[in-house]
């Protein structure tokens, strides 16, 4: 037992210096975390490379001809930040369900562009391909009014 007390205060340091990031928490082999992570490369990371390879081939190809993390955000996403936060929907749905080789994900946007407050709402259509989650689709908003 007095081993164990020794051992014991290094694992609470080990666990108090991990990094969290909001936009990445939760379980990383879940479709919703690959969205989640997607737009995190492109909106607070401006890493296209990364959000890339969460995408699939045609998405990705589709990605390279936009150029920058801004140019996609602002024309292929329609969605332009200053800064963001993004959480996965899970209201009316069991994601545990849904669950094959595609699934659709939802994620809400609030974040800030020109100091004015914006909530955005996109559905991802997921697939996984060899074990791996990939974006493959981003839907606009089904609630909005334009």
């Amino acid at each position: 037992m007095p081993k164990y007390w020794i051992i014991l205060p290094f694992l609470f340091l080990l666990v108090s210096c991990a990094e969290d990031n909001p936009a990445m928490s939760g379980n990383f082999a879940a479709p919703e975390h690959a969205a989640a992570e997607f737009f995190d490369a492109i909106y607070n990371q401006n890493d296209l490379e990364l959000a890339k390879s969460l995408s699939t081939e045609s998405l990705a190809e589709l990605i390279d001809h936009y150029g920058t993390p801004r140019q996609v955000a602002r024309t292929m996403i329609n969605m332009s930040y200053d800064e963001v936060t993004i959480n996965v929907n899970r209201a009316g749905q069991n994601l545990r369900e849904q669950y094959g080789n595609a699934t659709d994900v939802t994620l809400v946007f609030t974040g800030s562009f020109d100091n004015r407050t914006i909530n955005e709402m996109r559905v991802v259509r997921m697939v996984r391909i060899r074990g791996r989650w990939l974006v493959d689709e981003i839907r606009n908003d089904p609630f909005s009014k334009g």
